[in-house]
């Protein structure tokens, strides 16, 4: 998958190309949908592009108060590749950006980019104050286009905000149905912030862009790097700061050596229980026996 962030920058591509536009903020089985329409589109020939935000647009609109996203931009990449993405388009969304109409956009686009489908969910709007709405776009006439309805889940539309909402809440059941995976973050890993306390105990102190937290808790996670899974546990803390950004607090208990690397993604499994008072002693192997599962810590 190549990774482009300028129009100027697109390469030459094979076969006529479908695309889609979009943040694309938790990859959930909405997106997925549109995706696997991007496969049909392109399974005898052709190429499956996709047009995203290297930030999301809510720092350019509401720069005070910016979503928290479900997971950060390097994660989205990893699983728009997995799906079989070959070119993402990943544009800053700025001033110079949002000051488009949607003629200009899809003009100055379609000379870059021979595009033969466009493919998005119904409430996609396109250009300066989302003037370009189904019936302009189609006036256009460019390319053709299609308008997927929502995925639902028990009949709510599923979309990144739903996701953000029962995320802070604490519901990794709901949130794993509507993302189609259960959720996880992945993150840069840095030795250095790694504190080893005991034979089984470690504390790691990481920051990232602004993503959405989950109550503070203890959580069964599993921790994954360099094709190895490691059961933990996670005592969970996260804050967001002044600058839009998030420190994440976490002692991991577990038996085995993180293998080095760059990045770790840790999959939130489950809820175990709330967090203990700070003036108890310090979580250890003997005290949370009866609380988790055997696996976590064979004999």
């Amino acid at each position: 998958m190549k990774v482009v962030n300028s129009i100027l920058e697109i390469p030459p591509l094979e076969g006529p190309v479908s695309l889609t536009i979009g943040v694309y903020d938790g990859l959930h089985l909405g997106h997925q949908a549109i995706l696997k329409r991007l496969h049909k589109e392109t399974k005898k020939e052709g190429s499956r592009v996709l047009l995203t935000f290297s930030n999301h647009p809510s720092t350019y609109l509401r720069p005070n108060s910016p979503a928290p996203l479900l997971m950060t931009f390097n994660h989205r990449l990893k699983l728009l590749e997995e799906h079989s993405i070959d070119l993402v388009i990943a544009l800053p969304f700025d001033s110079t950006f949002a000051k488009q109409t949607y003629e200009e956009f899809f003009n100055s686009l379609c000379q870059r980019l021979p595009i033969k489908h466009l493919i998005v969910g119904d409430d996609a709007r396109f250009g300066k104050e989302r003037k370009g709405g189904p019936d302009e776009i189609k006036a256009l006439d460019l390319f053709t286009t299609t308008y997927l309805p929502k995925e639902t889940y028990h009949k709510e539309p599923i979309s990144s905000g739903a996701i953000r909402s029962y995320l802070e809440k604490g519901d990794l059941k709901k949130v794993k149905k509507m993302l189609g995976r259960p959720y996880s973050l992945r993150l840069p890993f840095d030795e250095a912030n790694v504190i080893r306390e005991d034979e089984v105990q470690y504390k790691w102190v990481t920051g990232a862009e602004k993503v959405c937290l989950l109550p503070p808790a203890v959580y069964a996670v599993d921790l994954q790097t360099e094709g190895k899974k490691i059961p933990a546990i996670a005592f969970y803390r996260g804050t967001h700061s002044i600058n839009n950004e998030t420190e994440l607090s976490l002692t991991l208990i577990f038996e085995k050596e993180i293998p080095p690397s760059d990045e770790i993604e840790i999959t939130f499994v489950s809820y175990l229980h709330d967090e203990l008072d700070s003036e108890m002693v310090a979580p250890s192997r003997t005290n949370l026996l009866e609380t988790l599962k055997p696996e976590f810590f064979p004999s």
